[in-house]
């Protein structure tokens, strides 16, 4: 054992106190460190924050829309004030107006329903050579015919897929040229979508991209459905972006969708409920919402001069 003097062991006392100090205060300061750093758990996402934002664009424009509807002479018809009244005969004379203005917008919808058809596609990821049957089928729907029993309905039977089939109550509840080429290429999605089903992986992605912007589970035919209506409102945009006109933009844009603006907002298994329905599509479409708020001015152009397969399918745009 080596001997050391009185000093050198005061000194080794020293430095082994200075030690334990300096590794004392190393662990204060890695406790404060974790203390002051952020809080455990898991942070906001961002986005959290742009769903809120686009949950109060989406309210906004709701109101929007409905409080258009209720200024507008032209406004439509409610669903649910629809299926309030008796069915219309078949020479009523809103019934005639409607389906003259059903059969004078047909040619225009058929053009536009298939732009906004290749438009969306690239969007999903669809193919072309899924997509070119599906508008060979629009191209074929030749005439507007007006039906009773349908009342606040349009449908498309495949035994005639060149006739869309209007309930009379629809016909005359639709009263812009907006709202009812918005419904006439809700119906020529379906005739695309045919029989088989062609247009599935569309319905099926448009459907995942609008439950996560509007925040809700859309699944079975309400997917089908709510892509009608996505290409309807489509439609409705390129009408308004085509025919300039003195009415504000944010009218005509609210056309398209304003028949969901119900009091009783009911739902059945094939779709979203009207209110519900309308929610989807401003989330899906900012352009849209934008639009009916005034926040968004569209360009303004020059002027220029499924289904039950063995019987029908009817479709009700909500």
């Amino acid at each position: 054992m080596l001997k050391r003097s009185a000093p050198q062991r005061a000194t080794g006392g020293a430095l082994k106190r200075m030690a334990q100090l300096c590794l004392t205060l190393a662990l204060v300061a890695h406790s404060n460190a974790q203390t002051l750093g952020p809080p455990a758990g898991p942070q906001p996402a961002p986005r959290i924050a742009e769903m809120t934002l686009v949950d109060d664009l989406v309210t906004r424009a709701t109101s929007a829309v409905c409080a258009e509807r209720e200024q507008d002479p032209q406004g439509s018809a409610a669903i649910d004030e629809m299926q309030a009244r008796p069915s219309l005969p078949l020479l009523h004379t809103d019934v005639l107006a409607g389906a003259a203005r059903a059969e004078r917008l047909l040619p225009l919808a058929r053009t536009l329903a298939s732009d906004s058809l290749r438009a969306l596609a690239r969007v999903e990821g669809i193919t072309a050579a899924t997509l070119e049957p599906a508008l060979a089928r629009i191209a074929e729907v030749r005439r507007v015919k007006p039906d009773m029993e349908l009342r606040d309905n349009a449908s498309v039977f495949y035994q005639d897929p060149h006739t869309i089939r209007f309930g009379t109550l629809f016909l005359a509840g639709l009263r812009s040229d907006e709202g009812m080429i918005s419904v006439l290429a809700h119906e020529l999605t379906h005739v695309a979508d045919g029989p088989r089903t062609t247009l599935a992986p569309l319905f099926l992605r448009v459907a995942k991209r609008a439950g996560t912007a509007a925040s809700f589970r859309i699944a079975g035919h309400r997917a089908e459905e709510l892509t009608c209506d996505l290409v309807g409102v489509m439609v409705a945009r390129a009408y308004v972006a085509r025919t300039p006109g003195v009415e504000s933009l944010a009218r005509r844009a609210a056309r398209a969708i304003e028949h969901n603006c119900v009091t009783r907002d009911e739902t059945d298994l094939a779709h979203l409920s009207p209110r519900r329905t309308m929610r989807a599509l401003l989330a899906l479409d900012e352009t849209l919402a934008r639009t009916v708020t005034g926040e968004q001015q569209a360009t303004r152009p020059r002027s220029r001069t499924r289904r039950a397969a063995s019987a029908a399918h009817a479709a009700r745009p909500r």
